[in-house]
């Protein structure tokens, strides 16, 4: 449907702002849009006003109403039997990852240590002499030999 001019004074005296003039009163006699907005919204001020009754507990009513309760609180929860199987399956999940990280940690042990290895050696002193050796230990050594002239 195509919208007229008229829907915002529609509106207003639908909302209580004013009452409807003469105009007002035949253009929405007239006006298919405007009489199916004013017919839409009274459907739904009367449903929100339906809505908007709240129920009460009559004193009368109220041994009934605390009977139902009190029968809740004293029945005994059923267990439920999803609550083992998950905390089994949890379990066996946790001890997997902790058993596989270990045999990946430990899996070759302890790798050795290359840092004793001497590739080379050299000196910028003159005369001097440089022996280096690893022993089976694993212990590196490097001797630097001077002349006893050098010696200070």
């Amino acid at each position: 449907m195509r919208r007229c001019g008229w829907e915002k004074r529609v509106e207003l005296w639908f909302d209580g702002e004013g009452a409807p003039t003469d105009p007002e009163a035949a253009h929405v006699a007239q006006c298919p849009h405007c009489a199916a907005q004013v017919a839409q919204w009274g459907a739904l001020r009367s449903a929100v006003r339906e809505t908007a009754a709240s129920e009460a507990i009559a004193d009368a009513q109220f041994p009934a109403f605390f009977d139902g309760i009190r029968e809740q609180v004293r029945t005994p929860m059923r267990p439920r039997g999803h609550r083992k199987l998950w905390a089994a399956l949890s379990l066996t999940a946790a001890a997997l990852i902790v058993a596989i990280s270990a045999v990946v940690v430990f899996r070759d042990g302890p790798q050795p240590v290359g840092a004793t290895v001497i590739e080379s050696c050299s000196t910028e002193l003159e005369g001097a002499t440089i022996r280096s050796y690893s022993s089976d230990e694993g212990v590196a050594t490097v001797w630097i030999t001077v002349s006893q002239d050098d010696v200070w």
